[in-house]
């Protein structure tokens, strides 16, 4: 039969204390997983009510255990995400990599497991302020963070926003950008599980960025959930990947692009669909 067994602890001076139930420990279990470019930049550039999407954005985070977002460039479109949602562990990577810069990175996380670590992680390059994709306004990064998904068992967590543009200036920057989380990811456990999700502005089908992006997976030892569950939209730049690891195996279960983000107009909350996706987590070796 499930459940804890509370052992009484005899004290000096003989009376009685009950200890701390054991936390329970799963041997499997699932994650539900989303990531969202939300258009968080003020409403002069973007055409639209920002605030008023952002808010609305909020309570449609509920229903997943961990939420990747970027472009959430504005403290006040913050504050009315955190406003919406009930999830508890929610972190921001919002430093300027330089005084310069406009925005911080625009990439924050929300979702219902406990944080163990976060760490951002600044790209170097970089390339437009008034011009190409105007990268240059931010400072673009990656947030590593590790989750503790069942007692005794974590996995990181990866959330990015890759260089836009089509320029060679984009392409240089972007490229470096890959390097830079090639080389970010070789600091951390290389066996321990890992699900990496973003905007990563890789098209498959790009002579130059198919093969960068080829060569990331291949790198970090990564698979698309896209990919493993030969979706019908293979080509999308806004990604999740998985890798099993030492302590958990990662199995991908579902990917769609959710019908909910749409506004009371009809009209999408962002420029970009968000994407969710399921895994199944399983315990392995000494965790069995």
């Amino acid at each position: 039969m499930g459940g804890s067994v509370v052992i009484p602890i005899v004290l000096s001076t003989g009376l009685f204390a009950c200890a701390e139930p054991s936390p329970v420990v799963h041997p499997t279990g699932s994650l539900s997983l989303l990531t969202y470019n939300v258009h968080g930049l003020p409403s002069a550039i973007t055409g639209d009510d920002t605030l008023d999407r952002l808010e609305q954005i909020g309570p449609l985070l509920d229903v997943y255990d961990f939420v990747g977002l970027q472009e959430d460039f504005m403290e006040e479109g913050q504050a009315l995400l955190d406003a919406g949602t009930t999830l508890p562990y929610r972190t921001r990577f919002s430093e300027l990599v330089e005084p310069e810069r406009v925005y911080g990175s625009g990439l924050s996380t929300y979702g219902r497991h406990l944080v163990l670590q976060d760490t951002g992680h600044f790209f170097t390059e970089c390339h437009g302020i008034l011009e190409g994709a105007s990268d240059c306004l931010a400072s673009k990064g990656f947030q590593v963070l590790s989750l503790e998904i069942d007692p005794g068992l974590a996995i990181f967590v990866v959330n990015t926003h890759i260089e836009a543009g089509g320029g060679e200036a984009d392409e240089t920057a972007r490229a470096s950008n890959v390097e830079a989380l090639i080389a970010g990811m070789a600091d951390l456990d290389t066996d321990a599980p890992l699900v990496f999700m973003g905007d990563t502005n890789l098209h498959p089908e790009d002579p130059i960025d198919g093969p960068l992006g080829q060569r990331f997976e291949s790198e970090l030892g990564l698979v698309d959930v896209c990919t493993l569950l030969d979706c019908p939209e293979p080509n999308r730049i806004d990604r999740i990947y998985i890798r099993s690891g030492a302590g958990a195996s990662l199995e991908a279960v579902a990917w769609s692009v959710p019908e909910g983000f749409v506004g009371e107009n009809g009209v999408d909350l962002s420029d970009h669909n968000a994407i969710q996706a399921q895994i199944q987590w399983a315990r392995t070796g000494e965790s069995d």
